[in-house]
């Protein structure tokens, strides 16, 4: 015990030591202090490199391996829902955890979120701190660049929350290592904070493509106000007194959000963009910073190794080295594919069959996709998660395996659909589902209207509608698991999931339920952090 005490904390000061030498460069600069190396601009936007360095890094100090949203956080949040589950459990253990609802505190992928999290946390807490003592930054760019590290401190806090509930809040380096769990309110009092001061101080877009900005900011206030509003309106139960939602304020949250929300719409300039696929392809970057508001960047320059990988979950099963297809190791339920009509370019686009061609491809801004398959049927194995493609392999820099694909994290579509939901609780229903035909709007498929797909997909549980339509717009980018829960219908979800339709539902749906109990709303605190810190409690069940 001693021994890995003596390791973690050597890890805790070279968090804040760490940092990358280029905006897609995950390379740690870990030796040097920062007493060495706070002395320039120059140096400062490097450390702030490596704040953002955490969305995509592949490790922090030799731990981990793409533990964020470049690869595990995407496993551990889409997995067992509704959307997605695992192929079988004769595949890497780590993500049968997440795939069919077995995961434990001693998980490993959850003690590597939880380690890099905090690791941005405390990057940017340690940026803050010393960029005081800096002279020589341009007009307003100090303020600036305080404003995205308090962001992203906001949104490395906001998704540890979402994830564990209340967590331990650190706004400055010199906090004890070793303290309690705050409440869920204080974690926002922080979230809310960071992110209004972001709001208040950054500019329109930022100098540089990628980072964020002020309208990120706006986004991210709407997703923390919808979500805290939400989760009391539905009663989610927190279980601890800590993960309560209690203190809420629904409606003043609400219409919090909906400012938020509106101020996007009308004066962002973000869009929908005409394509819906273009926006999780490799090589239509242009067209995805229209709409991304904030996303996991990734980099063709193999020297940087900034990549993302979607290559064992996300995208057609196939052979990587001659159609860019993947491993297939998480499927799509067939609730997913059941809650499109035909109408909807989004049904075929995100859930597909394999690519086992290569005579069936597509030339998309000039560059070669092979193209999978058709779904052959529901209960034909050859389904697939369509929605991430990756090139020809034989065009690529990177390794086959590697992509240099944008990950969207927050979306113009997303907001316009929080948007539907803030108007929607404060009374306006006809507008909210105004907002939402807006959303459909861009994948109406030749032959049918957007009517059609209003009339289809019309509930008369408007909440229901709004959840199926979150799910067929922002299916497999992180956030099912979340919706789920601050609206109060894992359970319910769980329970209705088919045993008898679909390939894999036959095959992976009893052990989900038979894993699932109420309390896995939250994941665990990991066991190697109780250990660690004894001030630390666990989540009910675990």
């Amino acid at each position: 015990m001693k021994k890995i005490k003596h390791i973690t904390l050597i890890l805790f000061v070279a968090f804040s030591t760490s940092c990358s030498d280029d905006f897609l460069d995950n390379e740690p600069l870990s030796f040097l202090t920062t007493a060495q190396y706070y002395q320039t601009p120059d140096q400062v936007e490097i450390a702030l490199n490596g704040v953002y360095n955490i969305l995509s890094a592949n490790q922090v100090q030799g731990f981990g391996n793409n533990s964020t949203f470049s690869r595990n956080l995407m496993v551990m949040l889409n997995g067992a829902t509704d959307e997605a589950m695992v192929r079988d459990v004769n595949i890497n253990p780590n993500y049968v955890d997440w795939g069919d609802a077995s995961f434990t505190a001693q998980s490993n992928f959850v003690n590597e979120s939880w380690v890099f999290l905090y690791a941005g946390i405390n990057r940017a807490n340690t940026l803050i701190e010393r960029i005081e003592a800096v002279d020589g930054f341009d007009g307003n760019r100090k303020n600036e660049i305080i404003a995205e590290a308090r962001l992203l401190r906001g949104f490395y806090h906001m998704m540890l929350s979402m994830m564990h509930g209340g967590i331990p809040v650190y706004a400055s380096t010199t906090e004890d290592q070793l303290k309690t769990r705050n409440s869920i309110q204080e974690v926002y009092d922080l979230v809310i904070s960071d992110y209004e001061y972001a709001y208040q101080t950054l500019n329109n877009r930022a100098p540089s493509l990628g980072r964020v900005n002020k309208w990120t900011a706006a986004g991210l206030l709407a997703k923390a106000h919808t979500y805290v509003a939400s989760a009391k309106n539905s009663g989610l139960n927190g279980y601890l007194d800590i993960n309560s939602f209690n203190w809420v304020n629904s409606n003043e949250h609400y219409a919090s959000a909906i400012i938020y929300t509106q101020e996007i719409i009308l004066s962002s300039g973000y869009e929908l963009t005409p394509n819906y696929d273009y926006l999780f392809r490799e090589t239509t970057k242009q067209q995805q910073y229209s709409e991304n508001l904030f996303a996991v960047e990734g980099s063709n320059d193999p020297s940087t190794n900034v990549i993302n990988i979607i290559v064992n979950a996300f995208t057609p099963q196939g052979n990587v080295n001659v159609t860019g297809g993947g491993f297939g190791w998480y499927r799509p339920t067939s609730e997913l594919y059941n809650k499109y009509i035909e109408g909807d370019f989004r049904r075929d686009h995100n859930v597909s069959g394999n690519l086992n061609s290569v005579n069936r491809f597509e030339f998309i801004e000039g560059v070669k996709y092979f193209v999978p398959r058709d779904v052959p049927s529901l209960n034909n194995g050859f389904i697939c998660i369509g929605k991430y493609r990756m090139m020809d392999p034989a065009l690529k820099t990177l390794p086959n395996w590697a992509s240099n694909i944008n990950l969207p994290l927050l979306r113009y579509a997303d907001i316009l659909l929080l948007h539907a939901e803030a108007q929607y609780f404060l009374g306006d229903e006809p507008g909210a589902r105004t907002t939402l035909s807006q959303v459909r709007a861009r994948s109406v498929q030749t032959g049918f209207s957007v009517t059609d797909l209003n009339n289809a997909y019309q509930k008369a549980d408007f909440v229901q509608e709004l959840l199926d339509e979150r799910s067929r717009e922002l299916c497999f980018e992180n956030w099912r698991r979340i919706d789920l829960a601050r609206f109060n219908k894992f359970d319910e979800t769980i329970n209705n999931l088919s045993s008898t339709d679909g390939f894999y539902n036959i095959r992976v749906v009893p052990t989900i339920k038979a894993n699932w109990k109420p309390e896995r709303v939250w994941f665990p605190i990991p066991t190697i952090q109780l250990d660690l810190n004894a001030n630390l409690i666990q989540n009910q069940g675990f």
